[in-house]
């Protein structure tokens, strides 16, 4: 379920996404980037918690005094200008606006920070454990970076980065996502648990300690610029000489020493798993002399994204939506359908056509077809294309035509080189025929026949292992097919694929692969019953598909959930943010406004 809201005040980046990048502060506008451009005031913020016998006590919470300075400001425009800065017309709006967006993130993390302490909001290894990766995958990028800047140096070939992250990795076809029961409890109690153990980057990922001697070399060597780097950034920052940060000044001094102590005494690859630790300074625990740096220069705004993100849930979490919500928002689509669609037909089908939400079906013209479509290559397309202007055959009677044509394209069939697909890619170590891909289809296919579900599941499996068509991946229902077409209705797909559609919808049973090959221009299809739809009304607890993920209840419960967690973002945005933006924030625009005056 979608538990995100999606608003401006949320989406804090500041300098957490790389440690390197342009600085703009110099010993010449020191004193200017220190001036201070808003404040957000100490205040007492008060919670109802209810124990476990519903009594409820107040509980008060004292937040610390936030500056925000001119250095603050550039870097936040500086990190978000790429996502934000087209959104305005002129500067003043967009610095004006920046400054709102810091105030607002300070605001709210105090509301978490207050919430935290009453115990209302959970924040414990699992969250801290969150941030440590993040801190790490940080680090990794800057030290990947780096590393091609020292093979640039050498005129050397740059390294690749490899996204381990598939979900967002780009490849020639989509890879299946993982899918996970909902209502699996041994998922439910993993996902509900607790870490308690601290999470650390494991040995094999340190620099400097794999590979063959040249990479543990640029490793070494990458890490000695990235330390150098830390020092730069925190160097006569004047934000640590704030009273407030007298604390967090004393520990960067004392790990800069420890750092230099580590590299003299157990080496340079000894500091890697202990310059991202972060649980010591967010709670007050001073017994390491390590993880000070990175928690100012990225460790603290991945704390407040993190606790931004816990506002969230908090807020959308005490959404409720009642069945009978539901069910009374189905019953009037179904209505207004049953009466709209029995007496125009043309509506009815223009939601078929367009994919709608249907809940009354006027007929049972409809069905539904998945297909794997092996493709001719582009030099068979070319012959094809070639063959079809011939003279000798563009000038023969249409049925000889395309007897001709026909002939042609599968004669090309035989030469069609498959390769099933791993990780999104063609594994090109194994070609496979036409034959050999349909004979493993049908020995997948024909045990499940009697099981709708397996079959369908099992489909969807070999169309990411095979199909080259990108709008059959995640199409849980397939192509929707027309039966009978009315006077003059132009047919949707190819003729071969409409033919062998309707066939199947004759001669076999949904859950069924079609016996033949289907040979359009595109190249080959394997077709599939997915489903037939019946003349009538559906029911709320229906799947919507033969996979039966979700039901018509779930679909119709998002739009009515989703405008709820809306309308409880708004209602605290009002009556919370707002509120306390006006009261307890002071901003200073004669103190920034030559950044577009200038």
């Amino acid at each position: 379920m979608f538990k995100r809201i999606l608003v401006a005040i949320l989406t804090f980046v500041l300098a957490a996404c790389m440690l390197l990048g342009c600085s703009f502060f110099s010993h010449d506008n020191e004193r200017d980037m220190q001036q201070e451009i808003a404040v957000v005031k100490a205040y007492t913020i008060t919670n109802t918690v209810l124990d476990d016998d519903g009594n409820s006590t107040d509980h008060d919470f004292k937040t610390k005094q936030k500056t925000i300075y001119k250095r603050d400001l550039l870097e936040y425009v500086n990190s978000n200008y790429n996502s934000i800065g087209s959104s305005f017309s002129n500067a003043e709006d967009l610095y004006k606006y920046c400054v709102r967006m810091l105030i607002s993130s300070e605001l709210v993390t105090n509301e978490v920070d207050a919430l935290i302490d009453c115990k209302v909001v959970k924040w414990g290894m699992t969250e801290q454990n969150e941030i440590r990766r993040s801190l790490y995958k940080i680090i990794d990028n800057t030290l990947f970076t780096l590393k091609n800047e020292i093979l640039a140096e050498r005129d050397m070939e740059q390294l690749t980065q490899i996204d381990e992250d598939t979900s967002t990795a780009s490849t020639t076809y989509p890879v299946k996502p993982d899918e996970t029961d909902d209502d699996d409890e041994e998922y439910d109690n993993a996902v509900d648990s607790e870490d308690t153990e601290e999470w650390v980057p494991e040995h094999s990922v340190w620099p400097g300690v794999s590979g063959d001697s040249d990479e543990r070399s640029l490793d070494r060597q990458a890490m000695t610029r990235f330390i150098a780097l830390l020092k730069s950034r925190v160097e006569n920052d004047f934000r640590l000489d704030k009273p407030d940060r007298k604390w967090l000044k004393n520990g960067i001094n004392a790990e800069l020493k420890a750092i230099d102590n580590l590299i003299d005494t157990q080496g340079i690859e000894a500091v890697y798993p202990k310059i991202g630790e972060y649980s010591y300074p967010m709670s007050g625990d001073r017994s390491s002399k390590f993880g000070y740096i990175m928690y100012y220069l990225s460790g603290e705004n991945l704390e407040r994204s993190q606790k931004i993100s816990a506002m969230q849930e908090y807020l959308t979490d005490r959404v409720t939506v009642q069945y009978d919500e539901v069910a009374k928002s189905f019953n009037a689509m179904l209505n207004e359908q049953r009466g709209s669609y029995e007496d125009d037909t043309s509506a009815y089908d223009s939601a078929m056509s367009s994919g709608n939400t249907v809940l009354y079906h006027a007929n049972n013209n409809y069905f539904y077809v998945k297909h794997i479509l092996l493709p001719f290559s582009d030099d068979q397309k070319e012959a094809l294309e070639d063959f079809e202007h011939r003279a000798d055959i563009a000038n023969l009677q249409k049925d000889e035509k395309e007897k001709r044509i026909e002939a042609f394209r599968a004669g090309l069939v035989e030469s069609i080189v498959c390769y099933p697909h791993v990780d999104g890619e063609d594994d090109k170590t194994s070609p496979m025929s036409v034959d050999e891909v349909m004979a493993h289809v049908r020995s997948v296919m024909t045990p499940l026949a009697s099981s709708v579900k397996r079959a369908n599941d099992a489909f969807n499996d070999l169309i990411y292992l095979y199909n080259t068509d990108p709008g059959a991946f995640d199409n849980d229902k397939g192509y929707v097919v027309k039966y009978k077409l009315d006077d003059g209705e132009r047919e949707t797909y190819m003729q071969e694929f409409a033919d062998a559609a309707r066939d199947m919808r004759d001669t076999l049973e949904v859950g069924q692969v079609y016996n033949d090959l289907v040979i359009t221009d595109y190249g080959v299809h394997i077709m599939y019953l997915s489903s037939v739809v019946n003349k009538g009304a559906v029911s709320i607890n229906d799947a919507t598909s033969p996979n039966g993920s979700q039901t018509y209840y779930d679909l119709l419960e998002e739009p009515i959930r989703k405008a709820r967690e809306s309308a409880s973002y708004t209602e605290w945005q009002n009556n919370i943010l707002t509120y306390n933006y006006n009261k307890y924030s002071k901003v200073y625009t004669d103190k920034f406004s030559d950044l577009w005056k200038n």
